[in-house]
């Protein structure tokens, strides 16, 4: 844009807004800095969510994961969690080659001795990602593992159980890599990181005293079903870009009749 339309551009923005040059703002006037009413009300109800709340969320969960091709397991923790995964392993086919490999996060959710027990009599050896950032000799050999295998293991940070989309920041041991490259995501949440839509996870996000502390990562990835596309001819194709599956394992701590397997 010309110079001289730029500042017909701008005048005409100015007029709309009733603004003047001398008009003066200050950043305290445009930027919220404190949490308002509903702020600390949304964040009240989120912290103050009993267990039939959180189990009603699952069910929501569980509902929206069908519409976008996600399956919504639930297992009463890691270990259990780890029992799911090696069913999944054992039925899927590798889709490069006949090679089965696995990677994943090093992560609390994923139970290292017992996903290792369950996967050793199926003979497929699985890879965990290096906490330590400066190790890129051992972070190179995973990316390799990474693009080999057909099922990677991630957590999530937050599930909105509106659109069954997982949140997931990166971190040191958690590469983007794990949930991009594999044919099959599999992801381990609690019950307790299920929120019920976006305005939730954003005031989270933006007024929760250790999301603060901890600040927005290099990236934040949101997730909602398998990799799809529609470019070619406007037919729907899975995995074009990513997994073609993706499953949501929930520890919820008990039994709950309508999780998907």
């Amino acid at each position: 844009m010309r110079s001289s339309g730029r500042v017909e551009f701008i005048e005409t923005i100015r007029k709309a807004l009733d603004c003047n040059d001398s008009a003066q703002r200050s950043l305290d006037g445009i930027i919220q800095n404190e949490p308002d009413a509903d702020d600390v009300g949304l964040l009240e109800t989120i912290a103050g969510r009993d267990t039939t709340s959180h189990l009603a969320l699952l069910d929501r969960l569980i509902d929206a994961g069908k519409q976008v091709n996600a399956s919504v397991i639930t297992a009463k923790d890691a270990a259990a969690a780890a029992d799911s995964i090696s069913k999944i392993a054992a039925d899927k086919d590798a889709e490069w080659g006949d090679r089965k490999l696995v990677v994943a996060w090093d992560h609390p959710f994923v139970n290292r001795p017992a996903l290792a027990k369950q996967l050793r009599p199926l003979d497929i050896p699985v890879y965990f990602a290096d906490m330590q950032p400066e190790a890129a000799d051992r972070q190179a050999v995973f990316r390799r593992h990474a693009e080999e295998a057909f099922i990677g293991i991630t957590s999530a940070d937050y599930c909105i159980a509106e659109t069954a989309t997982l949140t997931m920041k990166t971190r040191p041991g958690q590469p983007r890599c794990v949930s991009l490259l594999p044919s099959i995501h599999i992801a381990i949440i609690r019950l307790e990181q299920i929120l019920t839509n976006l305005n939730e996870l954003y005031t989270l996000l933006k007024w929760n005293p250790t999301e603060q502390a901890e600040g927005i990562t290099r990236c934040m990835t949101y997730i909602t079903g398998p990799s799809k596309t529609a470019d070619i001819e406007a037919t729907l194709v899975h995995g074009a870009h990513g997994p073609r599956e993706l499953y949501i394992i929930v520890l919820a701590g008990c039994a709950h009749s309508s999780a998907a397997s």
